[in-house]
């Protein structure tokens, strides 16, 4: 996949979420928890050389903080949460299996099980509405940085 073809994928899901780092309505802790872990896995995120963003479905539709009453509002009960991979890969199992272990801990913090969806620039390309439907309003939580090798990595937290 061309370098030119993967950053256009990745400003498209930019347009449409927000960096960890400026989501300030965090109040349940959702996204830092999950930013936390990756930042614990830096080096194991690294060798995977193909893997470029991570972006989180938007956690707070099914809930809302009350003001002045120090409250949160659960609207609907959550189960799951959508993770969104981004990266040009063909074989995702490593992928799946080292995410899997980093959001382990996650799961067992909040009950709600974290779906993977490992999405290739190809796959990206051939239905890219379902995908920026699905991670509107959702935050990026992992960033590699963008460099000629794509050798190194930066976690936002």
């Amino acid at each position: 996949m061309a370098v030119q073809n993967a950053d256009k994928v990745i400003e498209a899901v930019k347009q449409v979420t927000q960096d960890i780092n400026s989501y300030e309505q965090d109040f349940l802790g959702f996204y830092k928890f999950i930013a936390n872990s990756i930042s614990q896995a830096r080096e194991r995120l690294e060798k995977l050389q193909s893997l470029d963003l991570i972006a989180i479905e938007n956690l707070y539709q099914d809930y809302e903080q009350l003001e002045g009453h120090n409250l949160v509002l659960q609207k609907r009960e959550r189960e799951v949460v959508q993770v969104f991979i981004f990266g040009d890969f063909e074989q995702d199992a490593e992928i799946t299996w080292e995410m899997s272990e980093i959001l382990a801990d996650f799961f067992v913090e909040y009950l709600i099980v974290p779906i993977l969806n490992n999405v290739s620039y190809d796959k990206f390309q051939a239905m890219p509405s379902y995908f920026l439907e699905h991670i509107k309003d959702g935050v990026i939580v992992y960033e590699a940085k963008r460099s000629l090798h794509r050798d190194s990595a930066e976690v936002h937290s």
